[in-house]
């Protein structure tokens, strides 16, 4: 199977962290065929985000010329706007931080670093452009149509189809292959949890994600029971599906992505033992 070049960005006033960069992208050139871009400063690396599309960059923070979050600011307007960019530095506050986050910044790697460290973002980036085959099950044709606008913004890579009752979600499962199915609770005829039932005895391999306008812990633990994987509270956008995702798939949590439990009532009671 053929697979889409990764061009990548590394810059770093510092010619050893440049190259520890590039020995980690090194470790996975068996698995994918990369191109690389090294720079020293700023300007230099915000030049190579405006001539080409970058997939993936490893910026230093504190650079000469512009500075890292200078540049991540900057990528938004030039062919690079979706890059997977990793922020690289001894430390960093929460002013930067913030920055970072704000302008799309995924992940934070503290120096010093080993190049494994840098294969396992890149590890991550390869699972994000495999294509996964996910179901969108609602009776709404305008919910249907805002859950594929959500995935299609997400950092994963989605083949969406689309069913508007249980019965054709049933239909589609036993006539294709799902990696996952994002169902509504509240649906005429069977509804979310009787679809998960038949789901499950389908099957124990495909992921289950529950949407619901409700928030009740009885509906999350009876989800919880039947094997549902996580429950999406609506409204929720395209970081609640790279945070389920990151979850699924085993990956660490990216710095600046986020955060979320995949049940809603086992943040209420962590919360609770904490106070």
């Amino acid at each position: 199977m053929l697979h889409k070049m990764i061009r990548a960005l590394v810059a770093d006033d510092s010619s050893i962290a440049r190259e520890v960069v590039k020995d980690g992208i090194r470790l996975l050139g068996a698995k994918r065929y990369f191109e690389v871009s090294a720079v020293s400063d700023g300007k230099e690396a915000l030049s190579v985000l405006q001539k080409k599309p970058v997939d993936i960059a490893f910026v230093d923070v504190n650079m000469p010329g512009l500075s890292g979050p200078e540049v991540v600011a900057a990528m938004k307007q030039t062919q690079s706007k979706d890059c997977l960019t990793i922020a690289m530095s001894a430390s960093m506050n929460d002013r930067v931080e913030a920055v970072l986050k704000d302008f799309g910044a995924y992940h934070f790697l503290q120096k010093p670093f080993r190049a494994e460290n840098v294969a396992e973002i890149i590890s991550s980036y390869i699972l994000m452009t495999e294509k996964y085959p996910v179901l969108v099950v609602d009776d709404s044709a305008t919910m249907r149509k805002l859950t594929r606008k959500i995935l299609d913004a997400s950092r994963f890579n989605f083949e969406i189809t689309e069913a508007d009752s249980a019965e054709s979600a049933l239909r589609a499962i036993k006539s294709g292959t799902f990696k996952m199915v994002i169902t509504d609770f509240n649906m005429p005829g069977a509804d979310g949890l009787e679809l998960a039932g038949s789901i499950r005895e389908l099957s124990s391999k495909i992921a289950i994600y529950m949407m619901s306008t409700n928030d009740t812990t009885y509906l999350e633990r009876s989800a919880a029971f039947i094997g549902i994987n996580g429950f999406l509270k609506k409204p929720f956008n395209a970081g609640d599906i790279d945070a389920l995702m990151h979850k699924l798939l085993g990956l660490d949590d990216p710095s600046f992505g986020k955060v979320r439990e995949v049940f809603s009532f086992m943040e209420r009671e962590r919360l609770k033992v904490a106070s």
